[in-house]
């Protein structure tokens, strides 16, 4: 075989293989719970919340992310696996209220993925920068409160001010995520510490 012949080989098997490569790169479809957002070359587009196939440049030139769009749960101080075993975890839930009392507080916050571009590119980690947020905030209300208003009839107020102020912060961070509810789940004394 000539090396002419061999060279054109080897280049029509490159063109053919970039040629199957752009076929089944450009399309991508969006399911109802999805939300997509196309990157060319490093820069996001905006979002894509309509379902459906679509079509784009083909890899490397774009790529498509795709993020959910339900609504997600952060468990602060607890986490439950597959079977139902709940794990508490003492240490994020310890706190002293204004009156210098320890509690354990848990609770859990309905989020959502709002603006996928700032979910993606704001943050490295916008979950774990949400759990923190969480933490600083629960502390924050808590450290203000007094022990027989987290105990008793004060928890409305502990979560709405903790919502308040959830929100606040996760507005000013700018990561892509919306807070909807902040639920207390439990607020007790540590039996070793009393």
């Amino acid at each position: 075989m000539s090396t002419k012949r061999l060279l054109t080989i080897i280049a029509l098997s490159l063109i053919g293989i970039m040629l199957i490569s752009a076929v089944f790169t450009s399309w991508y479809t969006v399911d109802e719970s999805e939300q997509a957002i196309v990157i060319t070359f490093g820069e996001a587009s905006e979002p894509i919340v309509d379902s459906g196939l679509k079509f784009k440049m083909p890899w490397p030139i774009q790529t498509v992310e795709k993020l959910s769009k339900e609504t997600f749960s952060l468990k602060f101080g607890y986490s439950q696996s597959a079977d139902g075993e709940i794990e508490s975890f003492d240490k994020d839930t310890k706190m002293i209220t204004g009156d210098d009392n320890i509690v354990l507080t848990d609770l859990v916050v309905q989020w959502k993925i709002t603006d996928p571009k700032s979910y993606l590119f704001n943050a490295e980690n916008p979950r774990e920068l949400l759990h923190d947020a969480t933490s600083a905030s629960i502390r924050s209300i808590i450290g203000n409160s007094k022990i027989d208003d987290a105990l008793t009839s004060g928890k409305a107020q502990i979560e709405s001010d903790t919502n308040d102020l959830l929100r606040s912060l996760i507005e000013k961070y700018d990561i892509g995520i919306s807070v909807l509810t902040v639920k207390l789940q439990d607020v007790e004394l540590p039996n070793a510490e009393v």
